[in-house]
């Protein structure tokens, strides 16, 4: 049951991300410039939040740091 919550949750975060990328999109080709920034810092503060992706091994490996 949590995982099925969890992928759901994922699922509608993805979704409503992709919203936003959409609103902030329109509103750029709109000229609605401070509807944009606001919708430009949800997204901003959403990526904040999450959880850093873990890297993949092997492209550790060929990073040159």
């Amino acid at each position: 049951m949590a995982h099925s919550h969890f992928s759901r949750r994922s699922s509608l975060q993805s979704l409503g991300s992709q919203a936003l990328v959409d609103l902030s999109d329109c509103c750029c080709f709109r000229s609605l410039p401070r509807l944009g920034e606001l919708v430009d810092q949800l997204l901003f503060e959403r990526q904040v939040s999450q959880p850093p992706l873990p890297l993949d091994p092997q492209v550790l490996e060929v990073l040159p740091f």
